[in-house]
């Protein structure tokens, strides 16, 4: 599954200078805001995308019950385990990263502008993973709870809600699947293909820095299979975050498990 979105542009050149690979956890005070006008007609925007089958008075009651706020990168948006706020992305790109229980971190998918999260808060429930901010993000909230009353006085909304669950069932499934079957060359390949347009352009929203994370393999590994992959001339690393893409069609062709063409 290819991301969906097209790259905004990071506000700085070495947001990711950190010594770990996936996001930070950077503890940040958060200050949460009501929309002004222009923010609310953003959200009101987002919102429609993201619910369609929502009536119109919800979308006006969430867009003017919303809570702002603008993070930097390596802010945590929200944490795993805490009870999770129905989250809407207005702006930037965030990551979705899981911690097991023996301490690995995996990052499971990236957030992006237009993305509404938190559904089990709905249901009271605590979140499963962090969202990390990878870029400066301006995102908006809702209590789990107001949500909830939400959707039992609008049908249109508790589709909607359904159907957006199950797409990221479908994108979760689909990322344990990959984590579980392929070798690391293969999820490196995959990563790298389904993030093209965040890897790949100039300059970067998503660091090389977060490929261990994105694959489920240690640091070294990820490094072996990019130094293969820039002696085989489909990539090339440049300065200490980035990556260059040389060879687009050997990328695609690599990363399709379906493709047996030699």
């Amino acid at each position: 599954m290819r991301h969906q979105g097209h790259a905004e542009r990071p506000n700085c050149d070495d947001a990711y200078d950190r010594r770990a690979s996936p996001p930070g956890t950077r503890e940040a005070s958060i200050a949460w805001t009501v929309p002004r006008p222009d923010d609310r007609e953003r959200v009101s925007e987002l919102l429609v995308q993201a619910l369609p089958n929502a009536t119109s008075e919800t979308i006006e009651t969430l867009a003017g019950t919303a809570r702002l706020s603008e993070v930097g990168p390596g802010d945590v948006v929200f944490r795993q385990g805490e009870t999770i706020p129905f989250t809407l992305v207005i702006r930037g790109y965030g990551a979705f990263r899981r911690t097991m229980t023996d301490g690995r971190q995996l990052v499971l998918s990236i957030a992006s502008p237009g993305w509404l999260v938190g559904h089990p808060g709905i249901a009271g429930r605590a979140a499963s993973q962090d969202l990390v901010a990878i870029t400066p993000t301006k995102v908006a909230r809702w209590s789990g709870t107001d949500v909830r009353a939400l959707v039992l006085a609008d049908p249109g909304l508790a589709v909607s809600v359904i159907d957006v669950m199950a797409r990221f069932w479908g994108i979760t499934i689909e990322r344990l699947d990959g984590f579980i079957h392929q070798e690391a060359r293969g999820r490196v390949l995959r990563v790298l293909a389904t993030y093209a347009d965040l890897f790949f352009s100039e300059p970067p929203v998503l660091p090389r820095t977060l490929l261990p994370g994105l694959v489920g393999t240690s640091r070294e590994m990820t490094g072996r299979v990019l130094r293969s992959l820039e002696a085989e001339g489909v990539i090339s690393r440049v300065g200490r975050h980035g990556l260059r893409l040389l060879a687009p069609a050997a990328l695609e062709q690599a990363a399709d498990p379906t493709d047996t063409a030699s």
